[in-house]
This record gives C-alpha cells, structure tokens and sequence, in this order.
C-alpha cells in the first residue's frame, strides 16, 4: 500500500507539473516563443556560470596566490574576508557582540513569522530585540566597552536601519493612511500633503537634508547621531509608502463593514482596529511586501552619506591589495545575501495570503 500511494503522490506531482507546463508556458504561440527563447538562453548561459561558480572555483581558504592557478571563482576571498565583510572594522576582539546581536534579530523575525503572533507579544518581542541588539552594538548598557555608531559597519548597518525603519514606519503609515481616508478635513490634507511630498522626493534628498543640512538649521551646540538620524530619514520615508498601500485596502473595504460594526455598538477605535484595518491590510499583503522589499534593499544608498552597508564593507574587503581581483566574489556573495533575504520575505507574503484566503473561504461557507 505504501509504494501504490507513493506511486499516486508521484502521478499526481507529474500531471500537476504537465498542467503549469501546458498553461503557464505553451499556453498560446506567443508564450511558446518567448518561453523556447528564454530556455535556450538560459541553456547557453548557465554551463558557464555554473562552472564559474561551482565547478571550477576556489573553495578552501588560502592566499590569494593560489587562485590565480583557477579559472572560477575565487571564495577564498570570502573565507579570508568574511569578517570585515559582514562586520567591517568593528572591534576584532568584540566581534562576538554583532553576530549574537544579528543571530537575536534574525531569530526574532524568524519567530514571529512562523508563529504568526498577536500584534502585542510582536511589539514587545520586537521592541526588546531592538533594545538588545542596540546594547550589544554599543555595549554601555551592558557593562561592555563601548563601541561608537561610526564603526558599525555592514550587516549591523542593514538590520539596524533596514528592519527596525521598516517596523517603525509601519505603524505611521496605518496612522497616515487612516488619517488620509476618513479624517477631518484639516487632518487628511495634512496627511495627503506630507504623503505626496516624501512620494515625490528621492531618498537620496531625504538623506541628505537628514545628515547635512539639518544640523546647520540646529542651534549652536546640538548634535545627534548620524546613524540615528538616517533611521529616523528612512522611517519618515517609509511611512509614506506604507500608508498609500493601507489606504488602498481600507478602499476595498466595503461601506457595509462599517455600518455593521457601528450597529454592534462599537466605537470609532474598536471598530477600525478590530473590523476595518484586519481586512484591509490583508488586502494590502502583495503592496507592502514590495514596499519592505524595497525599502530592504534602499539601506544600500546609505553609503552616499557616509554609513558603511554591506556593499562598502565589501569594497573595504577587496581594497586589500592582494585581493583586489576578486571584488566580483564579494558583490556576488553580498548580492546572493539580498536575494535570499527578499525571496524569503516574498515566501512569507504569499505565505499569508493563501492563510488570509482560506480563512475568508471557511467564514464564508459558515
């Protein structure tokens, strides 16, 4: 019985994969086209790249001499300089502080992912892991030598401001989108105003303004942090595309919705946080999935002001002169790094939607 079920799984996984062939790709004569062009391409290209990758790289650590014997890839550079890759010139001796600080953050998203947690135990999970991860880097609050913000460099740079901006902005952008749909009218044009200006100025600007310009308009004696300053830029930023993406839900949502939850009795609070903004932020999934892919992969033009991402730590790896060679292998590994970061991001986003439309399936048959 086991091996006639195990013929039936296997039956059903070829006729499923003759159908997405049939429909997805042969679908008409057009498509046929454009899909026997793409397999041809990707049949001239990827034995080469394969071999350049796999077959006839470097793998184990070494000096850089003996890479020039190999036709591949040499990731021996990346055995050698990993650490100033992913750390840049953070304190050798401390380096322990940074990865139990980036393993924190990664196993608390990884967490409230999997686990699908209520809106109250994530904010104080998140909240503490940021408190945490904050601690580690600059090490006063835990009795640790201290550690200044300019030489926190590359993977900590990314969470740092690539995450927790996004957390931060998250919640602005509900109170903006809010604002901007069903406020009073001073409130929305003030919500729409500030929408449309940060939508319609580069990043690059907000950078800018934030790290340059902005100290020259303080009075005399005050400062603040850079790296703080640039978390609070990208948050500010953020936030205005977040709440363009909640506000298309809270469109969908039919007037209905509102009117009912009134009749129930509830107030204005309750019935936006309880009825309305459940159902438009499901809504909303595949647009604010993009907007954090994005904004994931924004924190690479913090480097333009000074802030040392993944990208100049890998510059910084490869300005070493025997490694010079190999800064193809640095952008590679960094760039396979940002894929699978947002691929896994993409997977949870559809992860949630399929939850969302089964949910909406079994209420409606009840």
């Amino acid at each position: 019985m086991t091996t006639a079920a195990s013929n039936k799984t296997r039956s059903r996984a070829i006729a499923n994969a003759g159908s997405f062939i049939r429909t997805r790709l042969f679908c008409d004569w057009r498509t046929s086209l454009v899909s026997l062009l793409l397999i041809a391409l990707f049949l001239w290209f990827f034995p080469g790249l394969l071999d350049w990758l796999v077959l006839s790289a470097q793998w184990r650590p070494t000096d850089a001499a003996s890479c020039e014997a190999v036709t591949g890839a040499c990731w021996a550079f990346i055995a050698e300089k990993w650490s100033v890759i992913l750390f840049g010139v953070y304190p050798r001796e401390e380096l322990w502080r940074p990865i139990l600080g980036s393993l924190l953050v990664i196993s608390c998203l990884t967490c409230l992912a999997w686990r699908r947690w209520p809106a109250r135990p994530s904010i104080v999970g998140l909240t503490i892991t940021f408190i945490l991860f904050a601690s580690l880097l600059d090490g006063r609050p835990l009795a640790l030598e201290q550690v200044e913000t300019v030489r926190w460099h590359g993977l900590s740079v990314v969470l740092f401001l690539g995450v927790f901006s996004l957390i931060l902005a998250l919640p602005m952008g509900i109170a903006l989108a809010i604002a901007r749909h069903e406020g009073p009218p001073l409130l929305a044009g003030m919500a729409t105003s500030y929408i449309e200006f940060i939508r319609g100025v580069p990043l690059v600007t907000v950078l800018f303004f934030g790290i340059f310009i902005l100290p020259l308009l303080l009075p005399s004696g005050w400062s603040y942090d850079p790296l703080l300053a640039t978390l609070a830029a990208l948050t500010f930023f953020h936030a205005a595309y977040f709440a363009e993406d909640v506000r298309g839900g809270l469109q969908s949502i039919a007037r209905g919705q509102h009117d009912a939850a009134k009749a129930l009795g509830l107030p204005y609070l309750a019935r936006v946080r309880l009825v309305v903004l459940p159902q438009a932020l499901s809504v909303a999934i595949p647009s604010m999935t993009n907007t954090i892919i994005g904004g994931f992969k924004d924190t690479s033009l913090v480097a333009i002001v000074g802030i040392f991402d993944l990208l100049a730590t890998t510059r910084m790896a490869y300005s070493d002169p025997t490694w010079q060679k190999h800064a193809i292998e640095g952008f590679v590994f960094v760039g396979l790094l940002y894929a699978l970061t947002c691929l896994l991001v993409s997977r949870h986003a559809q992860t949630m939607e399929r939850h969302v439309a089964r949910y909406l399936s079994a209420r409606d048959k009840n």
